[in-house]
């Protein structure tokens, strides 16, 4: 439904409550009107009939008298009895002009005239009248004379019986039309009913008007108002019937009150409110209008300014000039605007910025990228980081840590140029983009920054030395994308981060390794209710009787997509993620279950299994080896777990207790590529071992310094009273060698591959029925992960 602006409503309001008023106001007022001209128009024309009855009876009187007086008169009498004419004639026409009669006849008793006081053409007439005998008490009468009709009174002349009849009469015509007019106000028509419609003797209406004054007149409703002559254009007539006289029965009278001239002042009063009416609804318009345009213009701008709010604008201001309240309102806004604007200016900042240096954060720094990316035809973007930072803040703590990523940001931004990008993004993680640089450029301008980081920044009094390590991605060699720019710019950093050159060239495919372990990650717990993993295991001779004894338990992963999957491909990315510990718990639980059934089956050798640096952490680990032998049905002494230096190292005293009471429990504790890590002997001295596993990188080419390394771990061992364990036996030679080294035990692929668990023990029987110094390759040879 279509909403109606402010503007329209208030404008609408006043115009509808003004013609609601006036037109509340003006129809009551014109019925009013209307009904009060109708009543005095019907008072009037009723009036109009007793006026007329009140002088037709007047004039009847007049002619009863004067003829009364005739007939009483003596000589008037004594001459009708003489038959005098010319004194008859005398009297007749004296008396007639006493009282204005135009028609004075003497009667004899059938009627007949026998004297006349009138004109030669009217007293011809009137010989030719045949009033008849008249009844006794006759005195009114209408009688036509020449085509004339009149008004008449008789009375009979006694002497002092009835002898004659005296005639007085007024004619019957326009001017007593004209007369009674002018008494009553009203049109006067003299009418009488013949075939076919309606006589009119004479009227005071013209000519051209009588036919409709007439139109729909009922002659036997006298007395009766009648609204007569109505038309289309024309509101007609009232009309009222009245009898010429008592003795006249097809004269009437008909007094006409024309409702077009009654209703003129009606009309003149109606124009008039109707005139107002509409002047008062333009000017209730016109003030409407100025009212929605006064009132409402503040109210649309301050409308438009919070649409404006509401879209992010607030650099237009509400312009006003007014003090009032809807001033105060617009200020308001205003103040308000600015207010918001500076506030999201603020939030704007802190949230594409970095708190601790102001560099444009990762989001910022992505979507001016990008720009830089459509708009730049070569690109490099580099990612750099400070190597080995967290040690610097553990050594100076974090507020010193805090000051040097200050330090450093300074030393980026005085390097940067106009139009070059530079972000933090978070840690002392860095990112830079610099426009029209090829891989030499960008290499050039990076290395010159890491000699600066490498000649040290002042922090906390002194001068630090920081080793920087970056990656170059390019564009367009790269791709066109910036979040993709950045993030193979990242994945060189960490590759830098692992080797020895500081900055590293992004290559193609090199992050499918990184994808790869993404989605190791992501699918390892499926693998584990999907029993996708699975157990190997590499088969350990005594170096001198040449029996099995013993068998170290490797991990693989039957990935339904990747195919199996060495231990060197997933351990350490699950180790990362945190879920180590339930790769090791299902080792555990896995190698345990299989010695259970290699000793049902008469095998007498043990099993190892490599725990990580989280595992040694992990209070709960020797309750859990407990329990699990327990339900076996074996002894501690089963079971060897194998710990690298490394894992130890990472925390030394928690690992020590954790690592002591396995120990004390009774299951073998075995320090496993012993050699290549970072322990010292006096924590050798310390940690309850019981073997040592001389790292196959100095076994696998027993050359004279590799010889004489291992014959010195041997001597350390045998001096600690631990045993011996070389890994990466590929020769006889090497393992004749070894045996005459005095190393007790040894695995490698010239002893066995590591064996799925079915074929463990068909392999132990092979290796036993084998002629001396015979091998049984039961699969081909491959290094080991």
């Amino acid at each position: 439904m279509r909403q109606f602006s402010f503007r329209r409503k208030v404008l609408l309001l006043a115009v509808v409550l003004v013609t609601t008023v006036q037109l509340v106001t003006l129809f009551p007022v014109l019925d009013a009107i209307d009904s009060d001209a109708t009543d005095r128009a019907e008072k009037a024309t009723r009036l109009a009939g007793v006026v007329f009855d009140e002088f037709m009876a007047n004039r009847s009187d007049a002619l009863r008298r004067t003829a009364r007086v005739l007939v009483s008169d003596f000589g008037f009498k004594q001459a009708v009895a003489t038959h005098e004419p010319a004194t008859i004639e005398s009297a007749l026409q004296n008396h007639a002009a006493r009282v204005g009669a135009s028609v004075a006849l003497l009667l004899d008793l059938d009627g007949r005239v026998i004297a006349a006081a009138a004109d030669p053409a009217q007293r011809a007439a009137a010989e030719a009248l045949r009033i008849g005998s008249a009844p006794e008490g006759f005195t009114d009468a209408v009688v036509e004379i020449g085509g004339v009709s009149y008004q008449a009174v008789m009375v009979p002349l006694q002497a002092p019986v009835a002898i004659a009849w005296v005639l007085l009469g007024f004619p019957i015509d326009a001017e007593l039309a004209l007369h009674i007019e002018n008494l009553t106000g009203v049109e006067v028509s003299f009418v009488r009913s013949v075939a076919g419609g309606i006589d009119v003797l004479a009227s005071t209406l013209p000519e051209e008007r009588r036919i409709d004054a007439f139109r729909g007149v009922d002659l036997r409703s006298p007395n009766a108002l009648q609204e007569t002559g109505r038309k289309a254009h024309t509101l007609g007539f009232l009309t009222l019937l009245r009898p010429f006289s008592p003795g006249s029965a097809d004269v009437e009278v008909a007094l006409q009150l024309s409702k077009d001239d009654a209703m003129a002042s009606y009309r003149r009063i109606r124009n008039f409110l109707v005139a107002t009416t509409g002047l008062s609804l333009l000017l209730a318009v016109g003030v409407a209008i100025w009212l929605a345009n006064t009132v409402t213009r503040p109210v649309q701008n301050l409308a438009a300014a919070a649409r404006r709010m509401r879209e992010g604008i607030y650099d237009e201001p509400i312009e006003f000039r007014s003090a009032d309240e809807l001033g105060e309102l617009a200020a308001g806004f205003n103040a308000m605007q600015r207010a918001i604007a500076e506030r999201e200016q603020h939030i704007f900042h802190q949230a594409h910025h970095d708190s601790l240096t102001g560099l444009p954060n990762r989001d910022l720094a992505l979507s001016r990228l990008r720009e830089s990316v459509a708009s730049s035809s070569r690109l490099s973007v580099v990612s750099l980081g400070l190597d080995r930072f967290n040690s610097v803040v553990s050594s100076l703590g974090h507020r010193a840590g805090d000051d040097l990523i200050e330090q450093v940001a300074g030393l980026l931004r005085a390097r940067v140029k106009d139009g070059q990008i530079l972000g933090h993004l978070g840690g002392h993680q860095f990112v830079i983009a610099l426009p029209e640089h090829d891989a030499d450029a960008a290499s050039a301008w990076t290395e010159n920054t890491l000699d600066l980081l490498r000649a040290g920044v002042r922090s906390a009094g002194a001068n630090i030395s920081l080793r920087g390590v970056a990656g170059v991605a390019l564009h367009p060699e790269h791709g066109s994308d910036a979040a993709e720019l950045m993030r193979r710019a990242s994945i060189a950093r960490t590759q830098a981060q692992q080797g020895p050159e500081p900055i590293v060239i992004y290559r193609l495919g090199q992050e499918d390794r990184f994808l790869e372990q993404i989605r190791i990650v992501g699918d390892f717990p499926k693998a584990l209710k999907a029993n996708e993993l699975e157990l190997h295991f590499q088969p350990q001779i005594d170096c001198a009787t040449r029996r099995v004894s013993g068998a170290e338990a490797l991990v693989r992963w039957r990935h339904p997509e990747l195919g199996l999957l060495a231990p060197g491909a997933f351990v350490d990315a699950i180790e990362q993620a945190g879920g180590i510990s339930h790769l090791t718990r299902w080792v555990l639980r896995e190698a345990v279950r299989r010695v259970a059934e290699w000793r049902k089956a008469g095998a007498d050798f043990g099993v190892a299994a490599n725990i990580s640096v989280d595992d040694l952490v992990d209070e709960y680990l020797p309750y859990f080896l407990l329990d699990l032998i327990r339900q076996q049905g074996l002894t501690p002494a089963d079971i060897t777990l194998e710990i690298t230096e490394n894992a130890i190292m990472r925390n030394l005293h928690k690992s020590l207790a954790v690592i002591s009471c396995i120990h004390e429990l009774g299951f073998r504790i075995a320090v496993d590529d012993f050699g290549v890590g970072q322990s010292a002997l006096a924590q050798l001295k310390r940690l309850p071992a019981d073997e040592l596993k001389i790292d196959k990188s100095f076994v696998m080419n027993l050359d004279a310094k590799d010889e004489a390394i291992v014959r010195s771990t041997i001597e350390l061992a045998h001096h600690l009273e631990l045993a011996v364990v070389a890994e990466g036996v590929e020769t006889a030679e090497t393992l004749a060698r070894l045996s005459e080294l005095g190393c007790e035990n040894a695995q490698g692929y010239h002893i066995a591959a590591p064996l799925p668990a079915d074929r463990l023990l068909p392999w132990v029987e092979e290796w036993a029925r084998r002629p001396a110094g015979a091998v049984l390759p039961f699969e081909k040879r491959k290094p080991t992960s």
